[in-house]
């Protein structure tokens, strides 16, 4: 089958459905955890004495919530655009 851009998905996962292994995690700790007490740990953490660790929850929070932010590549510049001449090339076909 040749691509067509625009055509559906044919394979994989649907869109926003999450792998086995993190689904399998979530419901461990949701088993483990009851609501109060997971609230708990992030009350407890966000209020941390050690300012650190309580930026760390505060970052672990947010990527779990709204997902991770766009990694930027330092130091990277980017490359001028290709060009290429085709001036050269024929407009007709030559019989081989």
């Amino acid at each position: 089958m040749i691509f067509r851009k625009g055509r559906e998905k044919t394979g994989g996962r649907k869109k926003g459905t999450s792998n086995k292994a993190t689904e399998s995690i979530k419901n461990t700790l949701n088993a483990i955890l009851t609501e109060d007490e997971l609230e708990e740990c992030w009350r407890r953490f966000l209020n941390h004495k050690d300012s650190s660790i309580a930026w760390k929850a505060f970052e672990l929070y947010h990527e779990y919530r709204f997902g991770k932010p766009v990694q930027m590549v330092a130091g990277e510049e980017l490359a001028p655009p290709i060009k290429i001449d085709i001036s050269a090339i024929p407009s007709f076909r030559v019989k081989a």
